[in-house]
């Protein structure tokens, strides 16, 4: 089976984070002499114009390679291609390569000079970051690993971070999927494909109409919701396709929780979603695509395995939406 048709909602990897702000300039005393540092350009003249860094560093849709992650961040670099605000892009890259010796043999000078280099950093991650790279300077044998991420200090980086950890989790779980929908009929795939789309259009009214998206870290709190969604639907693929597949309790039972929780949204909603981004309509519309999501699961689960119970399929899927509406109803 051509594999390129498979969820594409895992091969379209988010590239980029919402929420993004130009970050100040970090104070001239911290990075002053840094910046003096000389940097020699070795590009390789193998890669491509268009690479992305951050996919050969982190083996994201392909295998880790930090030389030619290296060479395209200095591309990058050169290029000045950070038009979209990453924190990873050229210059990020490199300090991490530098820092770690990732291919290369570590250059904790080069590293502070692309740390400083970061233009999305806010002053307090790069004095933070410099500042970890002195510790791992006055103890090489106990560096440790120099990681962008354990020094977020701002919404703007930690929703780059989750941006990263999403793609990389989506990568895993497309490989998965791969096993698990290879060799489907033609018929079998259409079924596959509304159930794809019926997914992609869920998560987004989940992720942007059921969480709070007030504060800068918006766009983070999105990602880690769509990644754990992501991750609940490949699991439920290998849930679904055990032969003795049940459910402890009843659909009915379930639909009334449901039911209940809903009602409760409609009355106090206006009170409870008071100074968030939530709605009742956007628990509405959400709850909506649930309905047509559950539809093409059970739609799914009767052509490719007939022999399970499409209540049991609509109880396990109504378990995981009940946890979303208690949340909140609980929460707000």
């Amino acid at each position: 089976m051509k594999k390129n048709w498979l969820f594409l909602l895992l091969l379209c990897l988010p590239l980029s984070a919402s929420a993004q702000a130009v970050a100040p300039e970090p104070p001239p005393g911290a990075c002053g002499n840094v910046l003096a540092k000389h940097v020699d350009d070795n590009l390789n003249p193998l890669i491509e114009a268009d690479c992305d860094s951050t996919a050969y560093y982190f083996g994201i849709g392909r295998d880790k390679d930090y030389t030619l992650a290296r060479s395209c961040a200095y591309l990058e670099r050169f290029k000045h291609v950070d038009q979209d605000g990453s924190l990873f892009t050229g210059a990020g890259i490199l300090a991490v390569v530098y820092a770690n010796g990732d291919g290369t043999p570590r250059d904790l000078e080069l590293a502070r000079r692309f740390t400083c280099e970061i233009k999305e950093a806010a002053p307090e991650e790069t004095l933070a970051r410099l500042q970890v790279l002195d510790r791992m300077a006055a103890a090489p044998k106990n560096a440790g690993h120099f990681d962008l991420c354990s020094t977020s200090k701002t919404g703007v980086t930690q929703n780059w971070c989750a941006s990263i950890e999403l793609r990389l989790k989506d990568a895993r779980r497309y490989d998965e999927l791969v096993k698990m929908v290879d060799g489907l009929t033609p018929a079998q795939q259409e079924s596959f494909k509304v159930l794809q789309t019926a997914e992609q259009e869920y998560e987004a009214q989940h992720a942007e109409k059921e969480i709070d998206l007030t504060g800068t870290a918006a766009a983070a709190l999105t990602l880690q919701e769509r990644n754990r969604l992501r991750a609940l639907f490949v699991s439920d693929f290998a849930l679904f396709a055990k032969k003795d597949f049940s459910e402890p309790v009843t659909l009915g039972v379930i639909q009334t929780h449901i039911d209940d929780d809903l009602v409760s949204i409609q009355k106090n909603g206006p009170r409870i979603f008071r100074n968030t981004t939530l709605t009742v309509q956007g628990v509405q519309d959400t709850q909506a695509a649930w309905v047509k999501y559950v539809a093409a699961w059970r739609a799914y689960e009767a052509a490719v395995n007939p022999g399970v119970s499409g209540d049991a399929v609509e109880t396990q899927l109504g378990r995981e939406r009940l946890f979303h509406l208690h949340r909140l109803n609980k929460t707000y």
